[in-house]
């Protein structure tokens, strides 16, 4: 099992004006929800935040939804390369999904969307999975293909394992804040024992 360090960001462009452009609006994005404590906000408060015309904004996003979607996908995709590369055992590469979650759950954006799961992030709880989250499949099925092909990640079609994993990580990281009082600092050391549980091979 072995998560490597793809990432969703290939999906921008490369050329550096508009990259330039991409990343100023999608700073703006970010500073607006944190702001709004992952509320609503406005295409023309992102635009006026940036430091670019409105125009300009909608000649490459559509709608709200669309900017947020992309920066999602970044913030994802910085999180999970900011995470050391680990060995290929499921202990190791369990070790390094955990050490994700912990990222995702302490990640100030993250945290404001989660507390608002009815605007930015309701259509990717409830309705679609969102980019960020099939690289994340992709990735995730990857490794346990490696897994099961070494032996030490259990049988089972790899889409539907890493489906569970994604929902199992997911969930935990959507409701860390009202178990808080119960978990406290095990918060993890659960989160992990969840997951070795379910991968491992029953011997």
């Amino acid at each position: 099992m072995s998560i490597r360090n793809d990432s969703p960001a290939a999906l921008r462009s490369r050329d550096p004006e508009t990259r330039d452009v991409t990343d100023r609006v999608l700073d703006a994005a970010r500073s607006a929800l944190v702001r709004a404590g992952g509320g609503k906000i406005t295409l023309a408060e992102v635009a006026r935040t940036a430091g670019v015309s409105r125009p300009t904004v909608y000649r490459r996003w559509p709608d709200v939804g669309s900017v947020t979607g992309e920066l999602v996908t970044r913030e994802m995709a910085g999180l999970v390369a900011g995470i050391p590369a680990t060995g290929p055992t499921l202990d190791e590469q369990v070790d390094r999904l955990v050490a994700v979650a912990d990222a995702i759950r302490e990640n100030e954006l993250f945290s404001v969307l989660w507390r608002e799961p009815s605007t930015a992030l309701a259509p990717y709880v409830f309705v679609r999975l969102g980019k960020s989250q099939k690289a994340v499949l992709a990735l995730l099925q990857r490794a346990i293909v490696d897994g099961q092909r070494r032996g030490d990640v259990r049988t089972g079609k790899p889409d539907q394992l890493a489906a569970m994993v994604l929902l199992i990580c997911q969930s935990a990281i959507q409701s860390h804040a009202i178990v808080e009082p119960i978990l406290g600092e095990q918060w993890s050391v659960e989160l992990r024992h969840a997951l070795m549980s379910y991968l491992r091979i029953e011997r």
